[in-house]
């Protein structure tokens, strides 16, 4: 096992809580969640490693709010650096066990679907809400953010995964806006792509 999946979240009794009156992440979800991306990194071998948790599970996870729960910004950075060695696991296993062109054709699909979206004309990107006053997110910040991702993929300007991660899109509503469950898709799968590229 290399030093990067070697290098494990850290335990629980290091997470810091929120005040007794104050919400946090739910301890007993956090505390699973924890326990089975350890399990997936200590595995004997690299199906074990990544057969009971994906780095994709670590980003789609939702927690309860609980008072006196952990912090969520600190649980936050933990997750990111589990679904990084996560991502890295099962790179090492794809290359383990189906060769580099098959890593290589991931890495591809990959690139085609989020280029597809990101050369698409500004304010054509994503659908609209599907109701004319229904929420969604501001089409001229998930404009920008797809421009820094096309950047990223040209090599003329850097963008890490957590900045998609962390990325705070304002509401908007009707033609200024766009759907969110499309874009947060998107997103997902930008941030795939980039831990493949690393």
């Amino acid at each position: 096992m290399s030093a990067e999946h070697r290098a494990a979240p850290p335990t629980a009794a290091r997470i810091p809580r929120c005040a007794p009156g104050a919400r946090g992440y739910d301890v007993g979800q956090v505390d699973a969640l924890l326990g089975a991306v350890q399990e997936a990194l200590d595995g004997s071998g690299p199906e074990a490693r990544t057969a009971a948790l994906l780095s994709t599970h670590v980003r789609s996870a939702v927690f309860t709010a609980a008072g006196g729960g952990y912090r969520p910004e600190a649980v936050d950075e933990i997750l990111d650096a589990a679904e990084d060695a996560l991502a890295a696991a099962e790179r090492e296993q794809v290359l383990r066990t189906r060769g580099p062109a098959a890593w290589q054709e991931h890495v591809a699909a990959l690139t085609e679907v989020v280029r597809g979206r990101i050369e698409r004309p500004r304010t054509q990107r994503f659908r609209r809400p599907s109701r004319s006053r229904a929420r969604g997110y501001s089409a001229a910040h998930v404009d920008v953010l797809c421009e820094r991702l096309g950047a990223r993929l040209e090599g003329s300007a850097p963008l890490e995964p957590a900045e998609l991660r962390r990325a705070v899109l304002p509401p908007a509503h009707g033609e200024l806006s766009y759907e969110e469950q499309q874009v947060d898709a998107f997103l997902d799968r930008s941030v795939q792509l980039l831990l493949a590229l690393r």
